[in-house]
């Protein structure tokens, strides 16, 4: 806005034009634009130079406040992205799935399987078999600490999903709880090859792979 020479203030006219002035300032505001100011040459004597003061102190102050919202979401926005890259990294240390021998992997899951976590895992080992190539799979599930009813379920599945990807697959390490929500869940024994540890299971697929 340009700016006008000062005047007394007693003209109603004068002012009229000043106060026009300030609501398309405050119009600009409105809009977003914070890097307008009132810029009519009002004397400390005028009446309006006050208002003139405090308008573009809020104005400056409001401009701040912005620059320190913009730098806090974005703040946000790097430490979410952050804490994102650690889950998948968690993630796939939860779910490391081991090439040991050749076509052999190994899915070794330790803590709490969930039904979430047991899809996610699950989905996952059915996907490399596929990539890989692999012919056998271990899953040794000694470190589990606590399974729920759907996680054995997508335990299950996945034997038999493997089977029909071409892949052998042994379960190692149950422990009696878990034995005992298999039995719950009466499904075929069949279905699950299992050892004792894997060790064992290692030892009799090495075994079977080397022999003529």
């Amino acid at each position: 806005m340009s700016q006008r020479p000062g005047a007394a203030g007693d003209d109603p006219r004068e002012i009229g034009a000043v106060v026009d002035g300030l609501r398309k300032v405050l119009a600009d505001v409105r809009g977003g634009a914070l890097d307008v100011r009132w810029d009519d040459a009002l004397p400390e004597g005028h009446p309006l130079h006050g208002l003139q003061q405090d308008v573009n102190a809020l104005i400056a102050a409001i401009a701040t406040e912005r620059m320190r919202s913009l730098d806090y979401v974005e703040k946000v926005e790097d430490q979410l992205a952050t804490i994102e890259l650690q889950r998948a990294a968690l993630r796939e240390l939860s779910t490391p799935i081991i090439e040991v021998w050749s076509g052999v992997l190994c899915l070794p899951v330790v803590g709490v399987m969930d039904s979430e976590r047991g899809a996610r895992v699950m989905s996952e080992l059915l996907a490399t078999v596929s990539e890989r190539s692999a012919t056998h799979v271990i899953i040794d599930v000694t470190g589990i600490v606590a399974m729920d009813g759907e996680a054995l379920r997508h335990l299950v599945n996945a034997a038999s999903a493997l089977r029909l990807l071409g892949a052998g697959c042994v379960i190692t390490g149950i422990k009696p709880l878990v034995a005992d929500s298999l039995v719950e869940m009466d499904f075929d024994p069949g279905l699950l090859t299992t050892r004792r540890n894997l060790r064992e299971a290692l030892r009799q697929l090495i075994a079977a792979k080397r022999a003529p």
